[in-house]
């Protein structure tokens, strides 16, 4: 249908707009099997990079990063992704080109996609060495051979429910050794989502999850039959109800004569959350700032009202900028830099210190990292020098990032450099000499003014210098013209015998 386009110039096809919609769809088939090539070719490269970054690793101790945690590092950069994706994508190439032998190949031959590939990975990560030959053997002879005419193959849970009989048969220990991993990678995870939502992922027992199903029915069922919400918004609530330790979901109804018992409901703890945003945002009304959006710890930017919503029933406190940020004035209106303050000596910092570098950073500040600013961990850009703390670097914001502990061991491994700049923004340079330049996220992040550089603050701005530069280039310009000018008044043509022009 078109050229063989898996190489240099990758996959390429012109749409014309008269193809049929049976064209179509061999067309996308023919597209999503030439995508399978080219990710397993872009798998086998990681596979060979994780080799690499593994063979030269030196362990240094407890703040050392391993083998995989660099190769994470350097392949979320360049893919612009975050580590625990890198990190499945190193697992899996991985597995391809050291176990998968045969579902490698048919992934290169078009036959397995990304996601099918995965499944398989998931599955066989137990079954012993001597034995996934056969499994993969076994498997891919199902996933090829449809059982009945126009089957289109194995996907999903038929495809995992396929691989667990077939280890069942082949190696039965590999069964009971997936129970046990799954119940030691047991996890709840909550991911940022849009518009001020958040999303619950987890992996439990399963008799646990039904427990847990059952009781927050119980609880969306516990309001009378004058509430407005919906069933699954009543669920989704429920949910707060148990985090507050209550035992009921109140009712919305507002009638005096509601038959629900309150007596169950009881607060054990408030949850602590951070939310940063401006005091214009907090008063709200007509005046300027009201609609400026506010930042959630471990979330990002929401809107002015839902910021609102959230501090009608919390603790509020202002954030100080501590001495050692703040510009003050030499009398003459000109900026100056801030003193060093005796805090500066100190290996901690303070708790307005801590407040004012987390809210500038807003998250770990390392490339496409998303663990909250509160999670993180306060790191010395020059490092502190303990036997004599007047020699090293200073507890001040200026020489304070926030990464979380990943990276923050990333950071001391030595494998990368790290620049701090005047505009809070951060120049990491990989291994392989790659650089990438990060800023904070936080709320305040783009609208102080830059950390002062050593030396202090410059005395124009980037516009000035622009215009002094022109200025300087046009006068050089004018020169060298009025030198070739003189030049050409001096300079005398002999044409000889030759008429003009000569």
């Amino acid at each position: 249908m078109f050229d063989d386009g898996v190489g240099s110039s990758g996959t390429a096809a012109q749409l014309s707009g008269a193809e049929s919609d049976c064209a179509l769809i061999d067309l996308i088939a023919d597209l999503h099997a030439r995508e399978s090539m080219l990710v397993e070719r872009k798998l086998a490269a990681i596979a060979e990079f994780f080799e690499r970054r593994s063979a030269d690793h030196t362990d240094n101790g407890a703040w050392s990063s391993t083998a995989h945690e660099l190769a994470e590092a350097e392949l979320g950069a360049a893919l612009t992704m975050g580590r625990a994706a890198a990190g499945k994508l190193i697992g899996l190439g991985f597995s391809l080109k050291t176990r998968l032998h045969r579902t490698r190949a048919a992934m290169a031959r078009g036959e397995l996609d990304l996601y099918r590939v995965g499944l398989i990975d998931s599955a066989t990560a137990n079954v012993a060495d001597d034995l996934i030959d056969e499994v993969e053997r076994q498997l891919l002879e199902k996933i090829s051979a449809p059982p009945m005419p126009g089957g289109t193959g194995l996907t999903g849970r038929r495809l995992t429910a396929a691989i667990d009989r077939i280890v069942a048969v082949v190696d039965p220990e590999g069964i009971r050794e997936r129970r046990r991993r799954a119940l030691a990678d047991r996890f709840v995870g909550v991911s940022a989502a849009e518009d001020g939502m958040a999303r619950i992922l987890g992996s439990i027992p399963a008799e646990e999850a039904r427990a847990f199903d059952r009781r927050l029915r119980e609880l969306a069922m516990s309001v009378c039959r004058h509430d407005s919400r919906k069933y699954e918004q009543r669920r989704a609530d429920a949910l707060g109800a148990l985090v507050s330790g209550s035992t009921i979901l109140p009712c919305d109804c507002g009638l005096d004569e509601c038959p629900q018992d309150r007596s169950g409901i009881v607060v054990v703890r408030r949850p602590l959350v951070h939310v940063v945003m401006l005091e214009s945002t907090l008063q709200g009304g007509d005046g300027p700032g009201a609609d400026e959006p506010a930042h959630l710890d471990g979330y990002g930017v929401i809107s002015a009202e839902h910021a609102r919503d959230i501090a009608a029933g919390a603790l509020i406190r202002k954030v100080k900028v501590p001495a050692d940020a703040a510009l003050e004035s030499s009398g003459e209106g000109e900026p100056v830099p801030p003193p060093v303050v005796p805090s500066a000596s100190v290996y901690r910092p303070g708790a307005v210190l801590d407040t004012w570098v987390r809210v500038i950073a807003g998250s770990c500040q390392w490339l496409h990292c998303d663990v909250a600013a509160w999670n993180s961990d306060l790191d010395h850009t020059e490092p502190f020098d303990h036997r004599d703390p007047n020699r090293g670097g200073k507890t001040v914001a200026s020489n304070l990032s926030a990464y979380c502990r990943n990276h923050h061991r990333l950071k001391h491994s030595g494998q990368w450099l790290h620049i701090s700049n005047p505009d809070r923004s951060v120049m990491l340079t990989s291994p392989t000499g790659h650089c990438y330049r990060t800023r904070p996220s936080g709320l305040l992040a783009g609208m102080l003014e830059p950390v002062l550089p050593e030396g202090g603050r410059r005395r124009r701005t980037r516009l000035e210098n622009k215009a002094s530069r022109v200025r300087g280039e046009r006068r050089r310009q004018r020169i060298r013209m009025h030198r070739r000018m003189k030049k050409a008044q001096r300079r005398t043509f002999d044409g000889g015998d030759d008429p003009p022009p000569f």
